[in-house]
């Protein structure tokens, strides 16, 4: 057994030596040393043995090196015919990711040789796309390589002196970084080595997920011509991540298992499994996460290979025992803290019979209880704040996060300093992974770098992946792909209708309730409609992916002027999209959207005639609605008199079935007097 270890030793030894001995040109140059070193750690590459230590430097190799060396994503952009406008960032919760977030990023590096790197280096802003054009093959000086590599290292969401700040760093030669003639290979390769296997220097990765709602499979968003996402390509790209870097934390922001119809077909299951196959190291609850039962979450959190993080969700008012408010992780040798935190008012969007003995801690106070806690045990303390709007309060009201990843939000927005709190976002159904570098010298972070890598069509899958969600997706598909009817028409589900203005496809779903009871009236939130058909057939699986909350179908006794207050609640968030505004059946309302919250009601009638705010009447919604969520408390006061058993997609899939073809139209239902658009 020793003579086998005595052989590999020399073998690897041998290897090392011939592989630096095959540049043959490089023992000449004062820079030798360093010039070995990146070629020894993967950084440099060459051909038949030659490094050219005089050449001068492009600016395509110079993004290669800066990127090997400081752990960026290489970055393969998607080709396709059409020209659009590269995009980096959204900030309306309505944006969706179209073919322009993954082309490419200059007009003059499509399909050359390291082309990957360059868009890299160009997606944490270190460099300048200058009229589309990115210049490869033109040499790069010692300063604007010194910039790209300081803007690296420090970030480029503070305003800082980059010359100064990296000079300020031993490792960084000075007058290499002054240089304003082109830089030589050499030079550059001086620049770079301090940064290689350094004691005081290195970098850690956090890559973060958000409000992923079960979407395992690609999905297409509304105006977008290419699908994106997917589990499986999640997949793929963490383990690539993890193969160059060692110091790395996956984390989940909140609202992963449901909401999608084969993740709530099995409960969240499917989510779970392949979250714990890509090594996630924490996930914390959001408020869709109470989307099924408490025991669901307690089952998924047993199957799960990680802990779920929440600080201020109690049971009975004690700590729920398999929820952990925070978690210590020691990686390159530091200890970073890891706390949960939900949003407080969780428990009015999902349904009441979810959250039944479940009370919240008010979320700040939750947030300083737990810093005071951690802080003194940790290096750095990482909040996962599935807070919605809160998550940008929370840095104004508790000072002491190094780091707050944001659920709720559902943007993609560059990272923000807020009181000395990094606030950073990671999107929304697997359509990206936030990669943040933090780059630590002598223990401490002096900057990070930033990417949102999305998970376009283009980048290949992770197989084993793939054969879990095929596996679920085949039993999904025996059950949904039953033909129910037929549309006329494309039915509008979109979130900036259903949540703004009048639906034709929530005026069909709110007519189905009202034909399932026989009521007056009937409502719909636009947050439960989720999705849109297009014409042609109507499926089980379209019925479902529209409609895929459990909620039931409940009619109660009204009166008028509660109707009243209920629309008036309903339109109280506009122009936000948000879930709480009401879709109507057998009632028209007009409002004026820009007079104060709850004065901007004008009228309710029905068939023209208004409502009679002393007589009762009777009206349909479901038992979300019913039972106070979305803050609609006035139905606490109605008197139920049917209690169904039927979901709302079992009431509109007895409405297609029953009708057999349908075409709604845009009717008038709602009418909006100075509208925000």
């Amino acid at each position: 057994m020793r003579k086998n270890k005595f052989v590999l030793i020399l073998t690897l030894v041998a290897f090392c030596v011939i592989s630096l001995a095959s540049l043959k040109d490089v023992s000449t140059s004062p820079f030798s040393t360093a010039i070995e070193k990146l070629y020894a750690s993967g950084i440099v590459e060459v051909e038949d043995g030659l490094f050219n230590p005089s050449d001068t430097l492009s600016r395509a190799e110079a993004a290669e090196w800066i990127v090997k060396t400081f752990k960026l994503s290489t970055i393969h952009p998607m080709i396709i015919e059409e020209e659009v406008q590269k995009k980096f960032v959204y900030t309306d919760p309505l944006g969706v990711i179209d073919e322009g977030f993954v082309v490419p990023s200059a007009k003059d590096t499509v399909g050359i040789d390291g082309e990957e790197y360059i868009e890299g280096l160009i997606k944490v802003r270190a460099v300048e796309v200058v009229d589309g054009m990115y210049r490869p093959y033109e040499a790069i000086t010692g300063v604007e390589f010194g910039q790209a590599i300081a803007k690296v290292v420090f970030g480029v969401d503070e305003e800082i002196d980059y010359g100064a700040k990296l000079a300020g760093l031993v490792y960084a030669p000075a007058e290499l970084l002054s240089l304003k003639r082109p830089l030589r290979r050499e030079e550059a390769a001086q620049i770079l080595s301090n940064f290689v296997d350094s004691p005081d220097f290195q970098v850690i990765t956090i890559l973060a997920t958000a409000d992923i709602h079960g979407h395992i499979e690609p999905y297409t968003p509304s105006g977008a011509k290419y699908p994106i996402g997917a589990m499986e390509k999640m997949a793929y790209y963490v383990n690539t991540e993890r193969a160059m870097q060692p110091n790395l934390l996956l984390l989940d922001v909140g609202d992963a298992p449901y909401n999608t119809n084969v993740a709530n077909l099995f409960e969240g299951e499917p989510v779970i499994k392949i979250m714990n196959m890509m090594g996630y190291d924490a996930m914390a609850i959001g408020n869709h996460d109470f989307d099924f039962p408490f025991n669901v979450m307690e089952r998924n959190s047993k199957l799960a290979s990680f802990p779920f993080l929440s600080a201020n969700t109690l049971f009975m008012e004690k700590s729920v025992e398999f929820l952990k408010e925070y978690v210590i992780k020691e990686i390159g040798g530091l200890k970073v803290a890891i706390v949960g935190l939900t949003d407080d008012s969780s428990a009015w969007y999902t349904h009441p019979r979810n959250v039944a003995g479940i009370t919240f801690e008010e979320q700040y106070t939750a947030a300083q209880r737990v810093l005071d806690e951690v802080a003194p045990q940790a290096d750095l303390v990482i909040a996962l704040a599935h807070l919605h709007t809160g998550n940008r309060i929370l840095p104004a009201k508790v000072s002491g996060y190094d780091l707050i990843f944001e659920g709720g939000r559902d943007v993609v927005a560059f990272p923000e300093k807020i009181n000395g709190s990094w606030v950073i976002s990671s999107g929304k159904h697997g359509e990206l992974i936030s990669k943040t570098n933090l780059n630590i010298f002598n223990g401490e972070v002096i900057g990070i770098n930033f990417a949102h890598v999305f998970m376009s069509q283009n980048l290949p899958q992770d197989e084993a992946v793939v054969e879990v969600v095929n596996g679920y997706v085949a039993q999904l598909d025996e059950k949904m792909d039953t033909v129910i009817g037929r549309t006329e028409v494309d039915l509008d589900g979109e979130r900036g209708t259903v949540r703004l203005k009048e639906s034709n496809l929530a005026n069909a779903i709110a007519d189905s309730l009202r034909e399932m009871t026989g009521t007056d009236f009937a409502i719909q939130n636009g947050g439960g409609v989720r999705a849109s058909i297009p014409k042609g057939d109507i499926t089980i699986k379209d019925v479902y992916t529209v409609l895929p909350f459990d909620n039931l179908v409940v009619a109660v006794e009204i009166t008028g002027k509660q109707i009243w207050d209920v629309l008036e609640h309903g339109i109280s968030t506009y122009p936000a999209a948000a879930g709480q505004f009401l879709q109507v059946s057998n009632l028209e309302y007009t409002f004026d959207g820009s007079k104060p919250p709850y004065s901007r009601l004008i009228s309710v009638t029905s068939n023209g005639v208004p409502l009679d705010m002393e007589k009762t009447y009777t009206l349909t919604a479901n038992d979300f609605l019913t039972g106070g969520g979305d803050k609609f408390v006035m139905f606490l006061e109605t008197k139920k008199i049917i209690v169904t058993k039927s979901f709302l997609r079992d009431a509109f899939a007895e409405y297609v079935i029953r009708h057999g073809t349908i075409a709604p139209q845009f009717e008038g239902r709602i009418t909006i007097i100075n509208p925000a658009n």
